[in-house]
């Protein structure tokens, strides 16, 4: 069964409590009560320095108390700061309070099971932003940005998922969705005003332009989507080469610590090895890699196919070189395949420059000046290298010029109406049958509206709201 927005409104106001911040060690902890008797229920459990109840004073106020057993009002749990915002100027729409107390849990517990002993119950996954949505303080896409911008891991996801809570992409969908309307109202007149031997075709030649308009900012919408991960995720850098290159002291030498084996012998490393780190408002995943050569050993070739799928998803890959030996054929052959597959990924990195061997540049697929020379082992050239990569992922990040990033649901539906535009513009290829446009753009309009979540079903929500965390 498919509801309209509307008919969520007075559903489900049963006040709500969960924990806001992280559990674990820290000095503040942060509880949040939602719903119609949230204040009322507080006054239950409380007891204010000011000798007066929660509930007389007005809207966002800060005040000083205890919580107390419901029980014995002599039992004191906790001396805390309630944050008082009554309805309906509120996140959720819905009376609210906030309780800072002091972060151990034992005392989070005991608030949590006074305020359900009070008549509250523990929120579901995200129930607190549904709430925002289902009372009109938000769309479905602000509310997905929310969840985004909490699980940001790049500086530029922060940025990007701001933006969209403040609707950036929403506008975007509200004006193709404006468009959508307009391009009906068209037909529809179409439909009211012309016989079919009586066709106007400037009107035609109107419906063709604007439906092609529509299709050409629902592609801009949705390009460069499978980039955006690189975005939300961080960057992905894996260290390929040839086996004993120094791959592993090179991963262990931009981590700072030992992560990866490291010895002299031939195909330590059998399988990928990861390992994140923040930097410069970034994370880098970075991969260790089995060393490519020819062998019979089926683990180790198991782990040396994982490195070329390893460079297929990779945003960026440190092609890495032993500049103390020389190639020989078989080498250059898959460096070569792999430079000709990637080259835009590949920053190239010639290793082991405290024995560097003349013959090994001569290679005619490579310009030498593209080499970052390096050694590992005595941390020489790492910080020019960590420079390059740094470099890289702006050059990727600049590729990003809208304000918004779409999750998978999102494009997913774009795609879909892109797919039924493209479907009408066939159909309307030699002749306008008014009335089945109709019929087949308010079908559009209908899955369109989704995105915001004008219409949309319950389970739907449901999925939604239920990879959002118990606080939010």
């Amino acid at each position: 069964m498919t509801y309209k927005k509307k008919e969520f409104l007075n559903i489900d106001n049963q006040t709500i409590i969960a924990l806001c911040t992280p559990s674990g060690n820290g000095a503040i902890a942060m509880l949040r009560l939602c719903g119609d008797d949230a204040v009322e229920i507080v006054d239950k459990i409380s007891l204010l320095y000011s000798k007066k109840k929660l509930s007389v004073f007005p809207t966002h106020t800060i005040h000083y108390g205890r919580i107390v057993s419901i029980q014995s009002k002599k039992e004191i749990i906790d001396e805390v700061l309630f944050f008082l915002m009554k309805a309906p100027k509120t996140f959720t729409g819905q009376h609210t309070v906030e309780i800072s107390c002091h972060n151990n849990q034992y005392i989070i517990e005991q608030i949590i099971k006074q305020a359900i002993v009070a008549g509250a119950r523990i929120a579901h996954p995200g129930e607190f932003t549904k709430r925002a949505f289902l009372n009109n303080k938000i769309d479905l896409i602000q509310a997905e940005s929310i969840n985004d911008l909490i699980n940001a891991q790049t500086e530029l996801a922060l940025r990007k998922s701001m933006s969209q809570l403040q609707g950036s992409l929403s506008r975007h969908i509200e004006q193709i969705q404006q468009d959508l309307f307009g391009l009906l109202s068209i037909i529809e007149g179409g439909l009211e005003f012309f016989e079919e031997e009586q066709q106007d075709f400037e009107i035609d030649k109107i419906i063709r332009k604007k439906l092609n308009l529509i299709i050409q900012k629902l592609k801009n919408i949705k390009s460069n989507f499978s980039q955006q991960q690189q975005i939300k995720e961080g960057i992905k850098i894996a260290v390929i080469g040839w086996v004993n290159a120094g791959k592993s002291t090179l991963f262990n030498s931009i981590l700072k610590k030992n992560r990866a084996i490291v010895t002299d012998i031939e195909g330590t490393t059998r399988d990928s090895i990861e390992c994140s780190l923040y930097k410069n408002g970034n994370f880098w995943l970075l991969t260790d890699t089995a060393g490519l050569r020819q062998t019979k050993d089926l683990v180790e070739q198991e782990g040396i196919d994982r490195s070329f799928e390893q460079a297929e998803v990779s945003d960026i890959i440190l092609l890495t070189f032993d500049l103390s030996k020389k190639l020989n054929c078989k080498q250059i052959e898959i460096y070569r395949n792999l430079i000709n597959k990637y080259k835009n990924k590949i920053i190239f990195v010639g290793n082991k420059l405290d024995v560097e061997n003349d013959q090994f540049l001569l290679l005619d697929f490579i310009n030498k000046d593209q080499f970052l020379k390096i050694s590992a082992l005595h941390k020489k050239g790492i910080e020019l290298l960590e420079n390059e990569i740094e470099n890289k992922i702006q050059n990727i990040f600049s590729k990003h010029q809208s304000s918004y990033l779409l999750n998978k649901r999102q494009y997913n539906l774009i795609l879909q109406v892109e797919n039924q535009m493209k479907f009408i513009e066939k159909l309307i290829k030699n002749k306008i049958e008014y009335e089945l446009m109709a019929y087949y753009l308010r079908e559009i309009i209908e899955r369109f509206s989704e995105l915001t979540g004008r219409n949309i079903n319950e389970k739907m929500l449901d999925r939604i709201f239920n990879d959002f965390c118990i606080g939010k």
